[in-house]
């Protein structure tokens, strides 16, 4: 299953294309578009890569919202199976720009998801089910082997499309199991650091960085509970 990451840049897009990349090395390609443009784009078309959508995934990632609702219009009828466009800060995607692109999706055919953050992805259609199974890129799931009260293995059975989830299970192993350690858990993901936006979301009530740790720390704490039963 092949991947187009298309983004404005920064980090955040960087790291997403790089771990996406090692996980199915070879079928992950990045397009970057100007990050400036006017309020009103008369023509995005102009902006966008005109070979996008050679690939059965299209992840957009902070684009300009006339940039985004002309991706399902430029791809219909090419390989394109599933836009996926993960919202790490509130202003990236407002809720009537996503009501709009959902449309465009259906009218072309193509499943669409706007995890937020991306972390928070859940396998609900068949093409994000199979490019969640492909990637490892949905709510991290850990699994954890304890010895002698120390963590001495941690496995990402599936985890951030940013590189985070890997990050904290490094981070995790030699350490004692108290309880603290889902609390470390967090300590490290701040330390990555991770990208989501502080910024306060009108939806949940919360940031979609806590929103993130709460996400990693559970993911964390259900691993050690599966350990200890076992």
């Amino acid at each position: 299953m092949r991947v187009e990451v298309i983004h404005s840049g920064g980090l955040y897009a960087e790291r997403v294309v790089s771990t996406l990349g090692k996980r199915s090395p070879g079928n992950v390609i990045g397009y970057q578009v100007p990050s400036r443009l006017p309020l009103i784009v008369d023509d995005p078309e102009e902006f966008l890569p005109p070979e996008l959508g050679g690939a059965e995934v299209i992840i957009a990632i902070k684009l300009h919202q006339d940039l985004l609702l002309e991706i399902p219009r430029l791809v219909k009828g090419r390989a394109t199976r599933v836009l996926i466009a993960p919202i790490e800060d509130p202003g990236w995607i407002r809720p009537g720009l996503q009501r709009q692109v959902t449309a465009a999706c259906a009218e072309a055919g193509i499943e669409s998801a706007f995890p937020k953050p991306f972390c928070s992805l859940v396998p609900a259609t068949p093409v994000i089910a199979e490019f969640c199974r492909v990637y490892r890129a949905e709510r991290p799931e850990f699994k954890i082997v304890v010895q002698d009260g120390h963590i001495i293995s941690v496995e990402v059975v599936r985890g951030s499309a940013c590189g985070l989830s890997e990050f904290v299970a490094q981070g995790l192993v030699g350490r004692a199991v108290s309880a603290d350690v889902v609390k470390e858990a967090g300590i490290l993901h701040h330390s990555y650091p991770c990208l989501a936006s502080m910024n306060m979301d009108d939806e949940s009530g919360d940031t979609l960085m806590h929103h993130s740790v709460d996400i990693q720390k559970e993911a964390v704490r259900s691993a050690l509970e599966k350990e200890s039963r076992s």
